[in-house]
C-alpha cells in the first residue's frame, strides 16, 4: 500500500526546522517502509504573512504493509509532538495522510496555495473530500502545507541538501570554511548555483537563524550538489544530511495576470507601461506601472542592492514584463519586483547647450542668456534636443542571488526567462 505523509508549520523564528524533522522521519520510517523516491521540500506562496521563513512543508512516499501503517503514523505525530516549537505563538504544526494514487483535485489545491492564499477550512474540506486523514496542533495551520505538499505535481525541479548541527551548537554562529565553498562554487558553477555571491565575496549556503540548518546547498545535478557538500570544509561536526527534492528555483509560484486581476498575496507576472518618474523612500525605489484593466505600484526594495539601478532607468512610457509577489506596503497594494524584461523603451531626450556660433566654444548659462566662456559672445538662451542611447538593453534584469526568494529560477539555469517571455 502506497502512503503519502505531509508535515508543516513545526518550526519558528526561535529554531527547529520542519525539514530537520523531516529528515529525522525520513529515516526512521525507511526503518519501515520502503520510500519510493527523496523527501520533498515544496515551497508554498512567499507572501503569505504568517508563514515562516521561506513557508516550506516536507512530503515522502513510501511503500508499506497494511499492517505496519498504524505504526507509521504513530511514528510521525510521536515526532512531531515531540520536536515542534509549540511555544513560539505563530507555530501551528498539521500532519497530514493520504493512502493510495494521489487524486487531481489534491494537485489543484496544491498550485492554489502556491499561487493565492489559502485558508484552514478550505483545506480540510478538500483533505475530507480526497479521503486524507489529517492532524492539528494549536490552531494547525500546518494542515494547509501539509496538504499542499502531498499534492504538488512536481513536474520541474531542483535539489536541496541540507546538512544539520548538534544540538549543542544551535543558535551559535555557523562554521565554515568561506574559501572552501567558494571554490567548491567555481567547480560546480552552475549545476550548484547560489552557494556564493560572488560580487559581494559573501557565503549563501549558511543560514543565519537559531534553527538546526547548518547548511543548505542547491542545484540541477543532484551528483554534483553531493560533491559541493563533500568539498565543503566544516569547522564544526555536521550531525546527518539529506538531500530533498523541491520545488525551489522552478519560477512555478508566477502566473501571467492583468494588472486588474492582481489581489493581495498573488505571485504574478504582468505586462504594461511605466506610468510615473521613479521615486524613492528609505532606500527603496517605486513607480507605477499600468495597463488597460488598472494600475498598481511597484517596488524594489532595498536589499536587492545594486538592481535598484536598473529600475532608476525606467521611464514612463516604457513597457516593460514585470514578476513579483503582491503585498501591502504602506496600506498601499504593492508588486515586489523579482525580475523585469523590457519590451519597449521611449525615446529618452536630454537637453544641450549650443556651441557658440562665432567660434565654435562652450557656451555657459547665465540666467536667461547664454555667453561662450572662450569669445565672450551672448545669445538667448536656448537648448537644443538631443536623442541620447538608453543604457537598458532587450534582456531580463533579476535580483541578486542573497535577494532572491526560493521559488525564484535564476537566469544562469534553462528556463530562467520562460514565465516573462510567455508575455511576449
Amino acid at each position: 500500500m502506497i502512503i503519502h505523509i505531509g508535515i508543516d508549520d513545526t518550526d519558528s523564528p526561535n529554531g527547529m526546522c520542519t525539514t530537520y524533522l523531516g529528515a529525522i522521519l525520513y529515516r526512521e520510517l525507511s526503518r519501515l517502509a520502503e520510500p519510493l523516491d527523496l523527501p520533498r521540500l515544496i515551497r508554498l506562496n512567499p507572501n503569505i504573512p504568517y508563514k515562516t521563513r521561506g513557508n516550506g512543508a516536507v512530503a515522502m512516499t513510501f511503500e508499506a504493509s497494511e499492517d505496519i501503517i498504524p505504526e507509521i503514523k504513530d511514528t510521525v505525530l510521536f515526532y512531531v509532538s515531540q520536536l515542534a516549537d509549540f511555544e513560539h505563538e505563530n507555530t501551528n504544526p498539521g500532519v497530514v495522510f493520504l493512502e493510495g494514487d494521489v487524486p487531481n483535485e489534491l494537485r489543484k489545491f496544491s498550485l492554489r496555495a502556491l499561487r493565492e492564499h489559502v485558508t484552514i477550512g478550505e483545506a480540510e474540506e478538500v483533505a475530507r473530500k480526497v479521503g486524507a486523514e489529517y492532524f492539528k496542533f494549536k490552531l494547525g495551520r500546518g494542515v494547509i502545507g501539509s496538504l499542499a505538499a502531498i499534492g504538488y505535481p512536481l513536474e520541474r525541479f531542483t535539489y536541496e541538501l541540507l546538512a544539520y548541527r548538534e544540538r549543542e551548537y544551535w543558535g551559535t554562529p555557523r562554521r565554515v570554511n568561506e574559501e572552501s565553498v567558494f571554490l567548491a562554487d567555481k567547480w560546480a558553477y552552475p549545476f550548484s548555483y547560489d552557494n556564493v555571491d560572488p560580487y559581494k565575496r559573501v557565503v549563501l549556503i549558511t543560514p543565519h537563524g537559531k534553527d538546526p540548518v547548518l547548511v543548505g546547498i542547491r542545484g540541477i545535478d543532484k551528483g554534483k550538489v553531493l560533491q559541493v557538500f563533500e568539498m565543503v570544509e566544516f569547522e564544526e561536526p555536521v550531525a546527518f544530511y539529506q538531500l530533498y527534492k523541491t520545488n525551489q528555483n522552478t519560477d512555478d509560484h508566477l502566473t501571467p495576470k492583468r494588472i486588474g486581476e492582481l489581489k493581495l498575496y498573488d505571485s504574478a507576472v504582468v505586462r504594461g507601461w511605466v506610468a510615473s518618474p521613479y521615486w524613492e523612500r528609505g532606500r527603496h525605489v517605486f513607480f507605477e506601472l499600468e495597463d488597460e484593466t488598472g494600475k498598481i505600484r511597484v517596488a524594489a526594495f532595498e536589499p536587492t542592492k545594486k538592481f535598484r539601478n536598473w529600475v532608476r532607468k525606467l521611464l514612463p512610457g516604457d513597457e516593460i514584463i514585470a514578476a513579483g509577489g503582491v503585498k501591502e506596503h504602506e496600506g498601499i497594494l504593492t508588486l515586489n519586483l523579482e525580475k523585469f524584461y523590457p519590451v519597449e523603451l521611449v525615446p529618452k531626450v536630454e537637453y544641450r547647450k549650443p556651441k557658440c556660433p562665432v567660434c565654435g566654444g562652450t557656451m555657459k548659462s547665465k540666467g536667461d542668456y547664454l555667453k561662450c566662456k572662450r569669445c565672450g559672445y551672448k545669445m538667448p538662451k536656448r537648448l537644443i534636443p538631443v536623442e541620447v542611447p538608453r543604457d537598458l538593453e532587450r534582456k531580463i534584469y533579476e535580483v541578486p542571488p542573497d535577494a532572491r526568494k526560493h521559488l525564484s529560477r535564476p537566469l544562469v539555469l534553462p528556463g530562467g526567462e520562460e514565465r516573462l517571455m510567455e508575455l511576449l
